[in-house]
């Protein structure tokens, strides 16, 4: 029961998520990765709406391109266990720039992208969890087809209020 208690506080109303996610893809002939942090609070019990900030670094072959997005999130989470699945939907607008290291040109450009997924949180203590999201994304950018595919993003997540500033504080440090 008192477990219970404990775990549900971690997504309660008024409570708030800081965290982030890890993106990394490597080939034969590419490489890529992004960093996604974020910020959220929760309007309702398992229910947080905040915003997040992408870094895309992406090559392959001859091209280089660094993006960067900014936009929504939202997520529900399902029961009141250690481990906890939810739902989540993103929104991004992003800026791409793309350098041909051949012809030495650069190409900027704007667009949007969006994932839909499933994820988990697996608390290791009352405040932190190590979290993964998996689902589809999607991007389009101006004057270009969009692409969209199977994404997998790990991370973690610190869950605080207001009462538990002071417990966080000593469980990260």
């Amino acid at each position: 029961m008192l477990m219970t208690l404990t775990t549900m506080a971690q997504t309660e109303k008024k409570s708030w998520l800081v965290g982030g996610g890890l993106s990394l893809r490597t080939g034969s002939s590419n490489a890529a990765f992004s960093i996604t942090p974020s910020a959220g609070m929760f309007i309702a019990d398992n229910f947080v709406i905040g915003g997040n900030i992408e870094y895309d670094y992406n090559k392959i072959g001859d091209f280089k391109s660094n993006g960067f997005g900014i936009g929504p999130f939202t997520r529900y989470y399902f029961g009141k266990s250690n481990t906890k699945p939810f739902a989540v939907g993103e929104f991004a607008f992003e800026t791409n720039t793309t350098k041909n290291s051949v012809t030495n040109t650069n190409i900027k450009t704007n667009g949007y992208g969006f994932l839909f997924g499933l994820g988990f949180a697996a608390f290791i203590n009352k405040n932190i969890a190590i979290e993964g999201i998996s689902g589809y994304s999607f991007s389009k950018f101006k004057d270009t087809d969009g692409s969209g595919g199977f994404n997998l993003r790990l991370g973690f997540g610190l869950y605080f209020n207001r009462n538990n500033v002071k417990d966080l504080k000593n469980n990260i440090l």
